[in-house]
């Protein structure tokens, strides 16, 4: 059985959605990803790596997930001055297709 998330990793994926938030929309230079939108992020117990889910127009997809694991990096380095952990977690981006399902779910309804 899954052992639940402590509600001290609950508050840092909070806190690391919340900042890489505010770094997509405040300090990339890159207009492509300011259309990305953050949807979850899970820390391994261990804190050494977070997955951050995100969801863009499926078309932009491609060029999107290259570039966002490119400046993983950069986010990372800004985390660090803004968390205050002793360690920042590298992070890998995953696309997370669900926003885009359901808005064809909902188109597909209004039709009928």
């Amino acid at each position: 059985m899954p052992e639940q998330p402590s509600y001290r990793l609950e508050r840092i994926n909070v806190l690391i959605h919340q900042q890489l938030v505010l770094l997509l929309k405040q300090e990339t230079r890159d207009p492509r990803l300011q259309m990305v939108r953050v949807t979850e992020v899970l820390t391994s117990c261990d804190l050494d790596n977070a997955k951050v889910f995100y969801s863009v127009l499926e078309s932009h997809q491609a060029t999107i997930e290259p570039l966002l694991n490119k400046a993983g990096g950069f986010f990372r380095s800004r985390l660090s001055k803004t968390l205050n952990l002793r360690h920042t977690p590298k992070l890998k981006f995953i696309f997370d297709p669900t926003p885009n399902k359901g808005a064809r779910i909902e188109d597909l309804l209004t039709k009928l």
